[in-house]
């Protein structure tokens, strides 16, 4: 009897670990996100959370990025992640746009130059 329940308990679990690593290969797409609005980040890049912070990392160097990334104001963006375009950003500088990531509560400032238009 203990030789089945423990056989069954490895199975399910073995079925749920199968589906979440077939759930998360699979690309997420950004939630509420118009077909026009879907961006794709485009190599690593660091992303601020306003646009204050944004600015201040200009030029870009490496000791900016970790002072910010330290206080939880800046995060790194890996190639090909999914993001949603905030097109009213309030803000009128083209260099800079506005995307929200798939499971995130906050929206987050990247260089214009390291977006593409989704797939």
């Amino acid at each position: 009897m203990t030789y089945s329940r423990f056989a069954a308990f490895a199975l399910t679990l073995g079925g749920l670990c199968g589906s979440a690593a077939a759930v998360a290969a699979v690309p997420a797409l950004p939630a509420h996100c118009a077909p026009a609005d879907a961006l794709e980040i485009r190599g690593d890049v660091p992303a601020a959370i306003s646009f204050d912070v944004y600015q201040q990392l200009r030029p870009l160097s490496a000791r900016r990025i970790a002072l910010f990334q330290a206080a939880g104001e800046v995060k790194p963006l890996r190639d090909g992640q999914p993001v949603c375009q905030i097109t009213d950003d309030g803000v009128d500088d083209p260099s800079a746009v506005l995307v929200r990531l798939p499971r995130g509560a906050n929206a987050w400032w990247v260089s214009a130059a390291n977006v593409q238009a989704a797939d």
